[in-house]
């Protein structure tokens, strides 16, 4: 195998991940063709969004507790320390840490089901991909 993709996957891929069983049939499937770079502003919206009621019913009833989930996501990714901040998405400017840990990992997709993101189509060097697209991208 050649170089391995590196990739951001926005927050709501990883709740994605950690609640929907195809997508994480994807990510393993593609696992080790990929680093997934993540941020300490990333694992801090992930742990705040595995705590909303309907997230961690979802998660309860999948038996996935959400330090189990956390743990998942940090065991799988590597993480970087972005040292330019950007401003980009101006409608949602939360959306712009992604953009930040991409460009701190030098990655070549953002994968996310966010449409701010989605509308930018690419980020410098970086390629803005859903979900789909990326993983049928990584199989096909």
């Amino acid at each position: 195998m050649g170089k391995k993709v590196k990739v951001v996957f926005d927050t709501n891929v990883w709740i994605s991940i950690s609640m929907n069983k195809i997508l994480r049939d994807d990510f393993f499937r593609v696992k080790q063709n990929i680093i997934v770079y993540t941020s300490s502003e990333i694992i801090l919206d992930i742990s705040k969004v595995l705590l909303y009621p309907k997230i961690a019913a979802t998660l309860g009833k999948a038996n996935t507790i959400d330090k189990e989930a956390l743990r998942h996501i940090k065991a799988n990714s590597t993480t970087v320390k972005p040292r330019i901040k950007v401003n980009i998405v101006k409608e949602d400017p939360e959306d712009n840490k992604i953009l930040e840990c991409a460009l701190a990992a030098g990655a070549n997709f953002i994968v996310s089901g966010d449409k701010h993101l989605q509308e930018l189509g690419k980020y410098k060097k970086t390629k803005i991909l859903t979900p789909r697209e990326f993983f049928d991208e990584m199989t096909g």
